[in-house]
């Protein structure tokens, strides 16, 4: 692997970064934009695919595998230094003490000679830590900052504030942190952190949405939280009423219809009876 140029120095303080993802393919995002400014020393993409910047410039020649999970995980933790011993255990479980350090140690070394002198990956008292000269933009750390913005504004009642928070933390939330969050030791955890704040931003944005009368805007995080459950009734529900105020009466049906069949072929339930009752309700106001 090519080793990464040193950054240069930032000229000024990184600026906020506030626009939503485009919805043309082909181009550039703004998000990709943020990670990849010049001022910052490194800019991390992780919930759009694994991307990585150093000074503006794209890395191409990224780490794979468990040396890509290492540097992820250094990356979100560099905060605080990370427990040789833990990161044996979480990476090879079945090898003994030995092959585990040699093994950590080859991947450690890998990725020394990817970041060069762009960054430092420091062992001291058992334990490892990246050490970055310099600003650093990681998508899934902003996303939390959008998520918590918006939970602040909305606490202050600053609603226009909070949708717009909340959707450009969904915009920036294209992929999880890892494909498998079940069966990955080291990064499953954080993955599920981040996946259930997706939920809370989803049902956020979408309530606000209704209650300001954006029937068009509620319905795309509402299907988009049943593409993350599939199982979620709030979402079902919010869409019927969305339907009904758009006036498409087959649309609500379409929708009950679609939550009937999943709750029995996923969980083997019937909808609950507040779903019910209001697919009724709605059913005999639109006949009307």
């Amino acid at each position: 692997m090519q080793a990464i140029p040193a950054p240069s120095p930032p000229a000024s303080p990184l600026p906020r970064e506030s626009s939503l993802r485009g919805d043309s393919a082909g181009t550039t995002t703004p998000i990709a934009n943020a990670a990849a400014d010049p001022q910052l020393a490194m800019g991390v993409q992780l919930l759009d695919g694994f991307r990585l910047w150093v000074a503006g410039q794209p890395v191409t020649d990224l780490p794979h595998g468990k040396a890509a999970s290492l540097f992820k995980l250094l990356v979100l933790h560099r905060g605080r230094p990370v427990a040789r011993s833990r990161l044996c255990s979480l990476y090879w479980p079945d090898a003994d003490a030995a092959s585990a350090r040699n093994n950590l140690n080859v991947s450690m070394t890998r990725l020394r000679r990817l970041l060069g002198s762009a960054a430092q990956i420091c062992f001291a008292d058992e334990a490892y830590q990246l050490l970055v000269p310099g600003p650093v933009w990681v998508d899934a750390e902003h996303f939390e900052q959008l998520a918590e913005h918006g939970a602040c504004a909305e606490g202050r009642i600053q609603l226009d504030e909070a949708q717009a928070a909340y959707a450009e933390a969904a915009r920036l939330y294209l992929s999880d942190l890892v494909p498998d969050i079940g069966g990955d030791a080291a990064l499953g955890t954080r993955a599920q952190q981040l996946r259930d704040r997706l939920h809370q931003v989803l049902a956020r944005l979408a309530a606000l949405r209704e209650s300001s009368g954006d029937w068009h805007g509620c319905v795309r995080p509402a299907l988009r939280a049943l593409e993350l459950d599939e199982c979620n009734e709030a979402a079902h529900r919010q869409l019927m009423r969305c339907y009904a105020r758009l006036d498409q009466p087959l649309e609500v049906e379409r929708q009950y219809r679609r939550c009937v069949s999943v709750l029995r072929a996923l969980l083997g339930m019937h909808p609950s009876e507040e779903t019910t009752a209001q697919y009724r309700k709605l059913a005999v106001r639109l006949a009307a």
